[in-house]
């Protein structure tokens, strides 16, 4: 098991990352940072959260390269302990075609590592449940106008696994600036984003201020309902170019606004991969701390 004990580290970050690979979660403590900057700031802390903000200061986005990396440090480092949040260098949780979980975050987690190769820092991740991931990814496929079924999506990530992510965090990073801030451990999947903060400004600080533990994430999920995803579908294969896609995509944003949300999962497979969840964060507790 790995030893937590030593948590936070003996000299205080200056800069703590997020990386939020669980939306809302993500979304609660961007949001939370956005209310809260003055605060902040009184704490002599600045908030590196918004999306306009970082590709202002990172046009490319490009972790891999030396240009790139600086202008990471720079804004990471610019005004003095910072707290950074974001799901960028993580990529996307699948390509259209499924395949691994998150297959760019390693050349994201070390692009972030090598910017910040001289400054005392720590890594939070924040991961949720294999069955939103999947359905989610797969919903934002056909989004973006890719023609997948579920079940095509489904066969092709039967090895997804938070696992290889983690092992590459704590490898790059450290296992003892590094924690994970697991949703699965919160049924109500509202506690996560506290966690995060507390955890996170705790460790800028010095110790533990309270600050961050109001902070909630909203549990409805964002995403396209069963009938847009069925509208959609029916309509892709008739479209000729990526205009088509783009004019049809906001047509189908305009209809069934509020409806429930898609989720194509039998009740087999929700089972299968709330088992691959269990697998997951058993060898994740091994590697590092979880919360």
């Amino acid at each position: 098991m790995p030893d937590t004990t030593s948590r936070p580290p003996a000299t205080a970050p200056a800069v703590a990352v997020h990386l939020g690979a669980h939306p809302p979660t993500a979304r609660a403590v961007q949001d939370w940072c956005g209310t809260h900057r003055r605060t902040l700031r009184r704490h002599g802390l600045t908030a590196r959260t918004t999306w306009s903000e970082l590709r202002r200061a990172v046009p490319a986005l490009d972790w891999r390269s030396d240009r790139s990396r600086r202008q990471v440090r720079e804004y990471l480092t610019a005004e003095g302990p910072a707290l950074f949040s974001s799901h960028a260098p993580l990529g996307p949780a699948f390509r259209h075609t499924g395949g691994p979980l998150h297959p760019t975050a390693a050349a994201g987690v070390d692009g972030v590592a090598a910017a910040l190769e001289d400054v005392p820092w720590t890594l939070h991740l924040s991961i949720g449940r294999q069955a939103e991931t999947l359905v989610d990814a797969w919903v934002t496929a056909v989004r973006h106008g890719h023609v997948v079924t579920f079940e095509d999506f489904l066969t092709t990530t039967e090895d997804a696994s938070w696992v290889p992510l983690v092992e590459h965090v704590v490898a790059t990073v450290g296992a003892d600036r590094v924690t994970v801030h697991d949703v699965a451990t919160d049924p109500d999947r509202r506690d996560a984003a506290a966690s995060v903060l507390t955890t996170a400004l705790g460790e800028l600080l010095g110790g533990p201020t309270g600050l961050g533990e109001d902070a909630t994430a909203d549990p409805v999920r964002r995403v396209w309902s069963g009938r847009q995803t069925e509208v959609a579908l029916a309509a892709l294969p008739h479209l000729r170019s990526w205009d088509e896609r783009r004019m049809l995509r906001t047509f189908v944003d305009g209809i069934d606004v509020g409806g429930a949300p898609a989720w194509p999962l039998t009740a087999r497979q929700e089972e299968l991969l709330a088992a691959r969840d269990l697998a997951d964060r058993t060898r994740i507790r091994t590697l590092v701390e979880v919360r």
